[in-house]
């Protein structure tokens, strides 16, 4: 019975031996990524609000429809008098993108900004977008924004 006992005393402990000797799993690498990149504003969710209106700012007609989304994210699609049109899309107050027609040159324009304003992306059809013409998107943005709120207000308001 000794023997009996001394084998199951060894057999135990060679098991919890080869348990201890075992490597712990390797971590899962991080999911989150290290920079934080800013995302592209998703097309608008069927809950989204929308608006239409119009505006006649600085001497430039345009018809445009804005959509509010979640987390102050807001694209405005705008339809000008001289059948240009553009895309604008802001979180909270910052603009993060614009896409189409210039203000002050036919040529199509693609301008990407980050969350603290620096532009990240100037493209022109011949190169890089002038700085006059960044200026004068940038002015737009915000009347068009400013303008899309108002009436939001206006029509919640009512």
């Amino acid at each position: 019975m000794f023997s009996t006992c001394r084998s199951l005393q060894t057999g135990l402990i060679l098991l919890a031996l080869g348990a201890c000797s075992k490597e712990p799993p390797a971590a899962p690498p991080p999911s989150a990524p290290l920079v934080a990149a800013v995302a592209r504003v998703p097309d608008a969710p069927a809950d989204a609000e929308t608006l239409g209106s119009h505006i006649n700012a600085e001497g430039v007609a345009a018809n445009y429809e804005a959509t509010f989304g979640a987390q102050q994210q807001l694209r405005i699609a705008e339809h000008r008098a001289d059948s240009r049109s553009g895309e604008y899309e802001f979180r909270g107050a910052r603009l993060l993108h614009y896409s189409g027609g210039g203000l002050l040159s036919p040529e199509a324009i693609e301008l990407r900004f980050d969350l603290q304003g620096v532009m990240t992306l100037s493209k022109a059809g011949a190169g890089a977008v002038p700085a006059e013409e960044v200026s004068a998107i940038r002015e737009r943005a915000q009347v068009l924004r400013s303008h899309a709120l108002a009436q939001r207000a206006t029509r919640d308001h009512h």
